[in-house]
Formats: structure tokens, sequence, C-alpha cells
């Protein structure tokens, strides 16, 4: 899927939240104006990854008015961990594997910088946005990264060792990182974890 010539693009239209989503935020005791930031960074179409983005970004002043006019020229970026759900993982095992793939991800990003250094740049000025979902099994999880391929966004698998909780070889996270827009198609249908 390419992106049509930049002659061709088409205006930019103005960012308007769902306002049902906007109150399942307002229930969770989360201001409009952070509400509207958070749909805005991540789709405006799940009220679930809205609040994670919340929380996950308190230090920056989310609760001054929003105008998407003022992120317009700011492409927003995000690494999300899908977790296979098939393996019914404990939440502490769940915990390590997504840390081997967000410091195996990481890595990947700062040795191939020439690829995906503009990405990391903006990722990491812009909140370091980091969302974890629901995989159904290692297919599942297979799939979603041959999809991510298509679209050059990077990834990281991770096979677990068998020490502990799992098989050895287990496909146990699968780390993808890149713009929102481009990350929610392979996985804006996911549930967060």
């Amino acid at each position: 899927m390419s992106n049509p010539p930049e002659h061709e693009q088409p205006e930019a239209v103005e960012f308007v939240p769902k306002e049902d989503l906007i109150s399942v935020l307002a229930s969770l005791g989360i201001s409009r104006n952070a509400s509207m930031r958070a749909l805005y960074h991540t789709g405006n179409y799940s009220a679930d990854m809205a609040a994670a983005w919340v929380f996950e970004n308190q230090d920056r002043n989310i609760n001054t008015p929003f105008s998407s006019s003022e992120l317009s020229d700011v492409p927003s970026y995000k690494m999300v961990f899908v977790v296979n759900q098939d393996l019914k993982m404990s939440i502490g095992k769940t915990a390590g594997q997504v840390g081997h793939a967000a410091v195996g991800l990481y890595r990947e990003l700062i040795e191939n910088q020439q690829n995906f250094g503009e990405s990391l740049l903006f990722w990491s000025q812009y909140g370091e946005t980091k969302i974890v979902l629901k995989g159904l099994n290692a297919d599942h999880l297979k799939e979603l990264a041959s999809k991510a391929k298509t679209l050059d966004l990077p990834i990281f698998e991770v096979y677990d060792a068998g020490m502990t909780e799992v098989r050895s070889g287990s496909f146990t996270v699968l780390a993808i990182m890149g713009k929102t827009e481009a990350v929610n198609v392979v996985t804006g249908s996911l549930t967060l974890l």
C-alpha cells in the first residue's frame, strides 16, 4: 500500500473525536482536552487505547486546549506489543517478554538508523507511546508480522528460551513500531491486554 504522490495528497481534514469515546474517557476522570489528544494519537477508535495513552503521557501538558492543527505537521508514532494469549503466561512472565520485545526492537531501530532514525527521533520526542495488545496465538502473531513487513514497519519477534513457563521456541511477543496510522492497519482491530 503506497501513498499517492505528494502533489495528490488530500488537504488536511480537521480532527473530530468520537463523542461516545470522549464520554467513556470522561467516566474515567480524564478531561475532555486530554481525551481529545489521546484519541488523536491513538486513531480515534478505542477508549482503552486512548486511556492507556493518557496514563503513559502524564508528564506532558495534556490538559491544555487541544487543536489538531497544532499537531498537523508532527507525525505520530507508536510501539505496540502483541502478546500471544494462547500461552497463558503469568503477568510476570508477560512483563518480562514485553520487556525483551521493547529492548530488542529498540536495538534494531538504533542499529538501523539510516532507515528508522527519523521515526525513532519523533517517537522519542513525542511521548514514546507504547501499547500492549492481545494476540490469539503464534499463527496470528506471524500473520501480523508478515503484514507489518509488507508495510515496511520494523518488527521484533520474541521466542522464549523455555526456562520457566513455556516451551522452548514459543513465539511470545511481537513488537511493531511506526507511524500510528500504519501500525493501526496491522493492529487496529486488537484489544488491550
